[in-house]
Protein backbone atom coordinates (compact mmCIF):
# COMPACT_ATOMS: atom_id res chain seq x y z
CA UNK A 1 0.00 0.00 0.00
CA UNK A 2 2.95 1.92 0.48
CA UNK A 3 3.74 1.90 -2.85
CA UNK A 4 0.76 1.96 -4.21
CA UNK A 5 0.39 5.41 -2.43
CA UNK A 6 3.67 6.85 -4.20
CA UNK A 7 2.69 5.57 -7.66
CA UNK A 8 -0.57 7.47 -6.86
CA UNK A 9 0.94 10.67 -6.08
CA UNK A 10 3.03 10.55 -8.85
CA UNK A 11 0.60 10.29 -10.82
CA UNK A 12 -1.70 12.88 -9.59
CA UNK A 13 1.35 15.17 -9.74
CA UNK A 14 1.58 14.61 -13.32
CA UNK A 15 4.88 13.15 -12.99
CA UNK A 16 3.20 10.59 -14.72
CA UNK A 17 1.29 12.07 -17.58
CA UNK A 18 -2.22 10.85 -18.87
CA UNK A 19 -1.76 8.11 -20.61
CA UNK A 20 2.18 7.57 -20.52
CA UNK A 21 3.98 4.63 -20.15
CA UNK A 22 4.91 4.22 -16.26
CA UNK A 23 8.57 2.80 -15.86
CA UNK A 24 8.93 -0.88 -15.81
CA UNK A 25 8.49 -2.95 -12.91
CA UNK A 26 12.47 -3.84 -12.59
CA UNK A 27 13.22 0.22 -12.32
CA UNK A 28 10.36 0.68 -9.89
CA UNK A 29 11.68 -2.04 -8.05
CA UNK A 30 15.16 -0.59 -7.78
CA UNK A 31 13.94 2.58 -7.17
CA UNK A 32 11.48 1.51 -4.09
CA UNK A 33 13.86 -0.90 -3.05
CA UNK A 34 11.14 -3.53 -3.19
CA UNK A 35 10.66 -7.04 -4.66
CA UNK A 36 9.06 -7.05 -7.97
CA UNK A 37 6.27 -9.22 -6.71
CA UNK A 38 5.40 -6.19 -4.70
CA UNK A 39 5.63 -3.81 -7.20
CA UNK A 40 3.22 -5.87 -9.61
CA UNK A 41 0.66 -6.60 -6.72
CA UNK A 42 0.92 -2.79 -6.47
CA UNK A 43 0.22 -2.27 -10.00
CA UNK A 44 -2.54 -4.88 -9.96
CA UNK A 45 -4.14 -2.48 -7.28
CA UNK A 46 -3.63 0.43 -9.13
CA UNK A 47 -5.11 -1.05 -12.51
CA UNK A 48 -8.57 -2.17 -10.22
CA UNK A 49 -9.04 1.05 -8.86
CA UNK A 50 -8.51 2.64 -12.29
CA UNK A 51 -5.73 4.29 -12.39
CA UNK A 52 -3.68 2.74 -14.73
CA UNK A 53 -4.21 0.16 -17.40
CA UNK A 54 -2.11 -2.47 -19.25
CA UNK A 55 -2.05 -3.26 -22.74
CA UNK A 56 0.59 -5.77 -24.64
CA UNK A 57 0.80 -7.88 -22.05
CA UNK A 58 3.11 -6.10 -18.77
CA UNK A 59 2.91 -2.32 -20.14
CA UNK A 60 1.02 -0.17 -17.86
CA UNK A 61 -0.10 3.72 -18.26
CA UNK A 62 -1.93 6.04 -16.46
CA UNK A 63 -5.71 6.47 -17.03
CA UNK A 64 -6.53 9.12 -18.41
CA UNK A 65 -9.55 11.52 -16.06
CA UNK A 66 -12.54 11.04 -18.17
CA UNK A 67 -15.50 13.02 -18.46
CA UNK A 68 -19.22 12.01 -18.61
CA UNK A 69 -22.41 13.01 -20.73
CA UNK A 70 -25.98 11.77 -19.62
CA UNK A 71 -28.10 12.24 -22.68
CA UNK A 72 -31.78 12.29 -20.69
CA UNK A 73 -32.22 15.19 -22.99
CA UNK A 74 -30.75 18.57 -24.56
CA UNK A 75 -28.09 19.44 -23.18
CA UNK A 76 -24.84 21.70 -22.85
CA UNK A 77 -21.49 21.13 -22.76
CA UNK A 78 -20.84 24.35 -20.35
CA UNK A 79 -23.83 23.81 -18.47
CA UNK A 80 -23.35 20.53 -17.41
CA UNK A 81 -19.47 20.18 -16.54
CA UNK A 82 -20.38 23.31 -14.54
CA UNK A 83 -22.75 21.19 -13.03
CA UNK A 84 -20.18 19.16 -11.78
CA UNK A 85 -18.15 22.20 -10.62
CA UNK A 86 -15.59 22.11 -13.48
CA UNK A 87 -15.17 25.06 -15.54
CA UNK A 88 -14.74 24.80 -19.38
CA UNK A 89 -12.28 27.17 -21.45
CA UNK A 90 -13.30 28.12 -24.87
CA UNK A 91 -10.25 28.93 -27.90
CA UNK A 92 -11.56 30.22 -30.55
CA UNK A 93 -9.72 29.02 -33.28
CA UNK A 94 -11.76 30.60 -36.07
CA UNK A 95 -14.71 33.02 -37.01
CA UNK A 96 -15.98 33.72 -40.75
CA UNK A 97 -19.39 34.51 -42.24
CA UNK A 98 -19.73 32.04 -44.80
CA UNK A 99 -21.95 31.31 -47.77
CA UNK A 100 -23.40 27.92 -47.50
CA UNK A 101 -22.22 25.81 -50.50
CA UNK A 102 -23.98 22.86 -52.24
CA UNK A 103 -23.34 20.48 -49.56
CA UNK A 104 -23.79 22.34 -46.93
CA UNK A 105 -27.09 24.12 -48.19
CA UNK A 106 -28.07 20.46 -48.91
CA UNK A 107 -27.40 18.99 -45.46
CA UNK A 108 -28.89 22.05 -43.72
CA UNK A 109 -31.78 22.31 -45.59
CA UNK A 110 -31.16 26.35 -46.49
CA UNK A 111 -30.39 28.04 -49.88
CA UNK A 112 -26.87 27.67 -51.39
CA UNK A 113 -24.81 31.27 -50.52
CA UNK A 114 -27.03 31.54 -47.64
CA UNK A 115 -25.04 33.76 -45.13
CA UNK A 116 -24.15 31.54 -42.11
CA UNK A 117 -21.94 32.16 -39.09
CA UNK A 118 -19.33 29.67 -39.09
CA UNK A 119 -17.30 29.03 -35.34
CA UNK A 120 -14.47 26.59 -34.76
CA UNK A 121 -13.44 26.56 -30.87
CA UNK A 122 -11.40 24.23 -28.90
CA UNK A 123 -13.12 23.31 -25.65
CA UNK A 124 -10.51 22.29 -22.51
CA UNK A 125 -11.70 21.32 -18.85
CA UNK A 126 -8.83 21.66 -15.99
CA UNK A 127 -6.10 22.27 -19.22
CA UNK A 128 -7.50 19.21 -21.34
CA UNK A 129 -8.72 19.79 -24.76
CA UNK A 130 -11.68 17.87 -24.83
CA UNK A 131 -13.30 18.61 -28.42
CA UNK A 132 -12.78 20.52 -31.28
CA UNK A 133 -16.22 22.04 -32.16
CA UNK A 134 -17.35 23.65 -35.01
CA UNK A 135 -20.80 25.56 -35.21
CA UNK A 136 -23.41 26.99 -37.70
CA UNK A 137 -25.67 29.20 -37.22
CA UNK A 138 -28.21 31.61 -39.46
CA UNK A 139 -27.07 35.00 -39.84
CA UNK A 140 -30.73 35.47 -41.10
CA UNK A 141 -31.28 34.52 -37.57
CA UNK A 142 -28.84 35.99 -35.33
CA UNK A 143 -28.00 38.96 -37.15
CA UNK A 144 -24.35 39.57 -34.84
CA UNK A 145 -22.43 37.49 -32.34
CA UNK A 146 -19.74 39.39 -29.55
CA UNK A 147 -17.35 36.86 -30.68
CA UNK A 148 -15.21 38.31 -27.30
CA UNK A 149 -17.73 37.21 -25.27
CA UNK A 150 -17.45 33.55 -26.64
CA UNK A 151 -13.71 33.49 -26.47
CA UNK A 152 -13.38 32.53 -23.35
CA UNK A 153 -16.25 30.53 -20.87
CA UNK A 154 -19.32 31.61 -22.46
CA UNK A 155 -21.86 29.28 -23.03
CA UNK A 156 -23.21 30.07 -26.90
CA UNK A 157 -26.61 29.18 -25.63
CA UNK A 158 -26.98 31.10 -22.86
CA UNK A 159 -25.72 33.91 -24.92
CA UNK A 160 -27.93 32.75 -27.77
CA UNK A 161 -30.73 32.76 -25.74
CA UNK A 162 -30.86 36.16 -23.36
CA UNK A 163 -29.59 37.74 -27.18
CA UNK A 164 -32.26 36.46 -29.27
CA UNK A 165 -34.63 34.13 -27.66
CA UNK A 166 -33.57 30.97 -28.83
CA UNK A 167 -34.98 28.16 -27.84
CA UNK A 168 -34.56 24.50 -29.14
CA UNK A 169 -37.71 22.71 -29.76
CA UNK A 170 -35.77 19.45 -30.72
CA UNK A 171 -32.32 18.64 -31.33
CA UNK A 172 -31.29 15.38 -33.40
CA UNK A 173 -27.52 13.92 -32.30
CA UNK A 174 -25.81 11.40 -34.36
CA UNK A 175 -22.10 9.77 -33.36
CA UNK A 176 -19.55 7.67 -34.80
CA UNK A 177 -15.95 6.62 -34.46
CA UNK A 178 -13.44 8.78 -36.54
CA UNK A 179 -9.56 8.99 -36.57
CA UNK A 180 -8.39 12.61 -35.91
CA UNK A 181 -6.50 14.40 -38.84
CA UNK A 182 -3.33 15.39 -38.12
CA UNK A 183 -4.53 19.13 -37.31
CA UNK A 184 -7.28 18.04 -35.41
CA UNK A 185 -4.98 15.99 -33.30
CA UNK A 186 -2.10 18.44 -32.64
CA UNK A 187 -4.59 20.96 -31.03
CA UNK A 188 -6.16 18.06 -29.16
CA UNK A 189 -3.02 17.00 -28.49
CA UNK A 190 -3.60 13.60 -28.63
CA UNK A 191 -1.50 11.12 -31.03
CA UNK A 192 -2.47 9.20 -34.13
CA UNK A 193 -3.50 5.88 -31.97
CA UNK A 194 -6.20 7.50 -29.78
CA UNK A 195 -9.58 7.32 -31.83
CA UNK A 196 -12.17 10.01 -31.21
CA UNK A 197 -15.80 10.63 -31.81
CA UNK A 198 -17.74 12.29 -34.24
CA UNK A 199 -21.00 14.73 -32.79
CA UNK A 200 -23.23 15.80 -35.59
CA UNK A 201 -26.14 18.09 -33.86
CA UNK A 202 -28.65 19.74 -35.55
CA UNK A 203 -30.99 21.91 -33.62
CA UNK A 204 -34.43 23.10 -34.26
CA UNK A 205 -36.85 25.97 -33.60
CA UNK A 206 -40.28 24.59 -34.77
CA UNK A 207 -39.28 23.37 -38.45
CA UNK A 208 -36.07 25.42 -39.57
CA UNK A 209 -32.26 24.46 -38.31
CA UNK A 210 -31.18 26.83 -35.98
CA UNK A 211 -27.50 25.46 -35.38
CA UNK A 212 -25.43 22.92 -36.96
CA UNK A 213 -22.36 21.89 -34.88
CA UNK A 214 -19.97 19.38 -35.55
CA UNK A 215 -17.44 18.06 -33.14
CA UNK A 216 -14.77 16.30 -32.66
CA UNK A 217 -14.44 14.29 -29.47
CA UNK A 218 -11.41 13.14 -27.79
CA UNK A 219 -11.99 9.01 -27.00
CA UNK A 220 -9.88 8.90 -24.34
CA UNK A 221 -11.34 11.59 -22.24
CA UNK A 222 -15.04 11.77 -22.80
CA UNK A 223 -18.25 9.29 -22.76
CA UNK A 224 -21.85 9.37 -23.49
CA UNK A 225 -24.03 7.34 -21.39
CA UNK A 226 -27.89 6.91 -21.51
CA UNK A 227 -30.26 5.41 -18.58
CA UNK A 228 -32.53 2.64 -20.90
CA UNK A 229 -35.64 1.91 -19.01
Amino acid sequence: MKLYNEILAAIESLEYKENSQLPSERYLSNKYHVSRTTVRMALNRLSQDGYIYTVHGNASFVQPQVFEQPLSGFYSFTDELKNDNILIHNDLIDYQVIQLDHMLAQKLNYPVQSAFHRLIRLRSAQNYPLMLETTYLPKGRFHQLNIELLKNKGSLYEYLKRKYDFHVDHAIETFRPIMADRKERELLQISNSIPCQLLERYSYEEDSIAEYTYSVIRGDKYIFRVNLK
